[in-house]
């Protein structure tokens, strides 16, 4: 799919983001602001790196990658010699990903669209009611396999959708499921355009693949394509880099909860913030926010039958198991590392990309209360992985 080629540049801005101070009528400018990355040698420099960025208050895009021990950050036009001045002189290598924020998304970003634009176009990104529009093309036009049903309703009343997918559908699950998320995190464009691609290819089947019409006899798929509808939409009006969902909070002028910070395993450790103008905000308490009750209580419901959950963001090309809260790891850990190895494997034999898989916790970063580990953790469901797109 043409959307997942279009360029490291675009890919980078899926993970930037602000602290939630904006206005609803303001469109924030980042002209001048570039990313950075910053190249270790060693594991010391990463976390010297990282210590930078949190002295030179660069909070709002810092991604890590360990294994490839790199660290980016978006930096401030005013901050930029000074920055680069003490990132040399700790001995630290810099290069420029992306030499003007606001140029990159202008560029690529489109935030009106025409009304010749208002259907679902799997060579481009999309805005959440083309998506909506495609999900229920897809129920009704496959509705011999295809089931779309309606999770919850958000903040601003969007509807939060899960479409199923299996040979000989009927009313409920009967097989064991397949779960896989996408668009928790509003910015991550590319988790949604990528889990749409996955729904075409297992619902049309283009290629007549032998195997997907097995997958269909074998499992039931569930596809839950943008889990923070609102903030998605906001993304595509107002703020490219917004982050979070869009529920105001009580007694603070800042806007919405990391809904990957929200999750009621580990709630409110390391990598999380208790401060509602963060990126990372975990919420006043676990489960606080409609799109995380909604995804609950569908996973409570047919937790005995799911086999494997996938949970997708960008950027960095990870495969990711459980636990993002500490070292602690899950009691089949090697196993899931074994699967981890023969997915990113296959993804080098087909696409020629490079994947790192490991732990989130020492594979990118800290961070409590994230769906993954609730879904190992809480629910017991023993296959679980979060995949960090390119």
């Amino acid at each position: 799919v043409s959307t997942q080629s279009t360029g490291f540049t675009l890919f980078l801005l899926l993970k930037g983001g602000t602290c939630g101070v904006v206005a609803d009528n303001i469109v924030p400018d980042r002209t001048g602001f570039q990313v950075l990355r910053l190249q270790a040698t060693d594991d010391s420099l990463v976390e010297r790196a990282l210590s930078l960025a949190e002295e030179h208050d660069l909070r709002d895009w810092v991604e890590l990658n360990r294994p490839k021990r790199y660290v980016d950050v978006m930096v401030h036009p005013d901050a930029r010699a000074r920055f680069a001045r003490a990132a040399e002189d700790a001995g630290i290598e810099t290069s420029i990903m992306i030499h003007d924020v606001e140029d990159i998304i202008t560029r690529h970003v489109i935030r009106r669209r025409s009304a010749e634009d208002d259907k679902y176009d799997y060579t481009k990104f999309n805005t959440f009611e083309n998506v909506e529009k495609e999900l229920k093309h897809i129920a009704k036009t496959h509705s011999d396999i295809a089931e779309l049903v309606t999770m919850g309703t958000t903040h601003e009343q969007r509807n939060m959708y899960a479409l199923r997918v299996t040979n000989n559908i009927g009313p409920k699950p009967t097989k064991p499921i397949v779960l896989i998320d996408a668009g928790i995190h509003a910015r991550e464009w590319v988790s949604v355009s990528t889990i749409m691609y996955i729904i075409n290819e297992v619902v049309r089947n283009p290629r007549n693949d032998l195997l997907i019409r097995a997958f269909r006899d074998s499992y039931d798929f569930v596809f839950m394509p943008v889990l923070n509808p609102d903030g998605y939409v906001y993304t595509w009006t107002h703020d490219r880099l917004w982050r979070k969902n869009r529920a105001p909070n009580h007694h603070s002028r800042c806007v919405g909860v990391d809904l990957n910070r929200n999750w009621d395993y580990k709630w409110g450790g390391e990598g999380t913030s208790a401060n509602p103008c963060d990126i990372d905000f975990r919420g006043r308490r676990p489960f606080s926010e409609l799109e995380t009750q909604a995804v609950k209580q569908w996973i409570e419901e047919y937790k005995s039958k799911i086999v494997l959950y996938i949970n997708f963001h960008a950027y960095g090309q990870l495969w990711m198991t459980p636990y993002g809260y500490s070292q602690d790891t899950p009691s089949n850990e090697s196993e899931m590392m074994n699967y981890s190895k023969i997915a990113v494997d296959a993804i080098r034999n087909v696409r020629g990309t490079d994947y790192d898989f490991g732990p989130v916790y020492t594979t990118i970063y800290p961070a409590s209360s994230i769906s993954v580990d609730w879904v190992r953790g809480a629910e017991n469901i023993l296959i679980a992985y979060t995949v960090e797109l390119p």
